[in-house]
């Protein structure tokens, strides 16, 4: 992408906690053998597209609501460990973004990077305020994805049309707004071959 700042460019001390032995571009990652063991498991390799994203969005709240208790409950290596997978998984679903291919797509690309920023400081504040406006955000537009996701099955020729997310809540550094969907076929998503493994959404 062009003319966006990439979060991950930042000091990797920013996040409050050591640098991982094995990273991709700054984000911890599993080997290929638990990777292709995940993914089998899952039915992530015969996934569709609109499939694969709206289980990153499951997979998004599930650490979310995970991180939260974890964070409550003072687990600071599981809420830290929640939470570096939630970021990981939003700036995947950044980059696969196709800003050719929908006019809100730059729109949404900066709704991940906003969702990234918070994400990092609540990981850094253990702090459940963070992840719950994250989880907010995410909420609404995983609805809008899940919607045009039952579309495409039921009606694959017909453009995709799917509600506008939910307004994310007040916050010292505002949101960016979450975009009216109108999503044609195929999406703002170029989903790579090996989307299914790199979104590391399985349980």
């Amino acid at each position: 992408m062009t003319g966006a700042v990439d979060p991950r460019s930042a000091d990797p001390a920013a996040s409050g906690t050591p640098e991982p032995p094995t990273t991709n571009h700054g984000r911890s990652v599993m080997s290929p053998q638990s990777m292709r063991a995940k993914f089998s498991s899952g039915g992530l390799e015969t996934a569709s597209p609109s499939r694969i994203v709206v289980m990153a969005y499951d997979r998004l709240d599930r650490d979310l609501a995970g991180a939260t208790v974890a964070i409550d409950a003072r687990d600071i290596e599981r809420s830290h460990d929640l939470l570096v997978h939630a970021q990981a998984l939003v700036m995947e679903l950044h980059d696969m973004l196709d800003l050719d291919a929908w006019e809100h797509a730059p729109q949404l690309a900066s709704i991940y990077q906003y969702v990234h920023e918070l994400l990092v400081r609540a990981n850094v504040k253990k702090s459940t305020q963070e992840v719950g406006e994250a989880r907010t955000l995410l909420a609404g537009l995983g609805d809008a994805f899940r919607q045009a996701a039952v579309q495409v099955a039921s009606s694959p020729a017909a453009p995709v049309v799917a509600p506008a997310a939910a307004a994310a809540p007040a916050a010292a550094a505002p949101a960016p707004a979450a975009p009216a969907f109108a999503t044609p076929r195929p999406g703002p998503f170029a989903l790579p071959d090996d989307a299914g493994r790199r979104l590391s959404v399985s349980a």
